[in-house]
């Protein structure tokens, strides 16, 4: 079974699908693939703007049906890592920037989660993050999560 956590933007594309009624009923259903859900993300959605924010609530709990992770002191300890290592790496965004990406990779990595997966190829899934997960993982004694792209997600259940 894989347990995974959906970075914010993963519920906004999903959304944006025509076939998302489809696609959410093969997440669900799928007994080898669990999703977990992070107070920060849910906190982001219910912040939204859009027009959609009731309905990416929605799909949020259906998906994630009650499994939530809980912000914790941890959890920001290691995200602090995470952004001290990027800053250090040379790294330039501010935290305000980068902060919810590195607690979702915090949450995963401290609850054993397998995969995180996100639509954000240029903070949460860079190289330089990628690079600062796994220094930050090696020096802390942590497993790194396997990363997935919305698209591998899409892969997956439009071929079922």
């Amino acid at each position: 079974m894989l347990r995974v956590i959906f970075d914010t933007n993963v519920y906004g594309h999903l959304f944006e699908e025509a076939d998302v009624v489809e696609l959410e009923q093969k997440i669900v259903s799928d007994k080898s693939f669990v999703v977990y859900g992070f107070q920060l993300v849910r906190k982001e959605l219910r912040d939204s703007t859009r027009d959609s924010r009731i309905f990416l609530l929605e799909l949020y709990d259906r998906i994630t049906k009650d499994r939530m992770f809980m912000n914790s002191e941890k959890t920001v300890s290691l995200a602090k890592g995470y952004y001290r290592q990027y800053r250090e790496a040379g790294g330039s965004k501010d935290w305000g920037k980068m902060g919810v990406d590195f607690m979702v990779v915090a949450c995963a990595t401290l609850n054993n989660l397998d995969v995180v997966c996100s639509g954000d190829e240029k903070t949460l899934m860079s190289e330089l993050t990628q690079l600062v997960y796994k220094k930050v993982h090696i020096l802390k004694g942590h497993r790194t999560p396997n990363f997935w792209n919305y698209e591998d997600l899409l892969e997956r259940f439009r071929k079922r």
